[in-house]
């Protein structure tokens, strides 16, 4: 038995998701199918973050437990002759039996997307937004964002966690004309957390006056901004 550790780049487009669901196309699903072909009689395929269906990532990360012989460059390639074009293993490397992707990472990062312009070209990438935006209030907004706290204020319904605790420990805004990028880093998100302060991010750099602080502090999701659509998220690093 040994212990992979995948760095995966996929599309979200046509995925409902990371995580298997009977019926439909996921990530963790092709992965297991893929891994089939090599014949072993038992996998566990265990992903960093389960992101939800149209979410894209750029350095998610997945423990394979397999009983293989194959080296970590053989295995790489191997796979992705097999996967999907949407899917594609940056990286294996060979890890302890004891790693987990999901319970040993100590830090995810996340990337939300505007274009600052009407676009055919990006449009199930990013989310376009062609009116003028205050960015330099949206940068002193997110000060007050990071810390240990109880994010229930963006937090969905359908979150299922017992504590709504985080420590958030960045936030920031980075400008690529015509691109505005929303970066957040935290030891784990809860159900639709970034999508919702990138919502409320977004009501802030179109005027409305939010104190960001207040919203956290008062664990209410109605004084939020929306949930954005997630074509434009990206799980872009895992760390360990």
């Amino acid at each position: 038995m040994r212990n992979y550790k995948l760095t995966i780049e996929y599309d979200g487009s046509d995925f409902y998701g990371w995580q298997v669901q009977p019926g439909r196309r996921t990530v963790q699903g092709e992965l297991y199918r893929a891994l089939e072909e090599f014949g072993p009689d038992a996998v566990k395929v265990v992903g960093a973050g389960r992101t939800d269906a149209g979410v894209h990532a750029s350095g998610q990360v997945a423990s394979v437990k397999a009983d293989l012989e194959l080296d970590c460059v053989t295995m790489r390639k191997a796979l992705n002759a097999k996967l999907p074009k949407d899917i594609m293993i940056r990286n294996a490397e060979q890890v302890p039996l004891s790693f987990n992707a999901r319970f040993d990472a100590k830090r995810r990062t996340y990337q939300y997307i505007f274009i600052m312009r009407k676009s055919a070209l990006w449009r199930r990438y990013f989310l376009s937004v062609p009116d003028s935006l205050d960015v330099d209030r949206m940068h002193r907004a997110l000060l007050d964002l990071p810390g240990e706290r109880d994010f229930s204020s963006f937090a969905s319904a359908g979150d299922d966690c017992s504590s709504k605790r985080c420590n958030l420990m960045r936030a920031d805004l980075i400008e690529n004309k015509p691109l505005l990028i929303f970066e957040v880093t935290a030891d784990h998100f809860l159900y639709n957390m970034v999508r919702a302060m990138a919502g409320t991010l977004l009501d802030i750099g179109r005027g409305r006056e939010i104190d960001l602080d207040g919203i956290v502090r008062a664990r209410d999701r109605s004084l939020a901004g929306s949930t954005l659509p997630p074509y434009a998220l990206y799980l872009i690093d895992v760390c360990y």
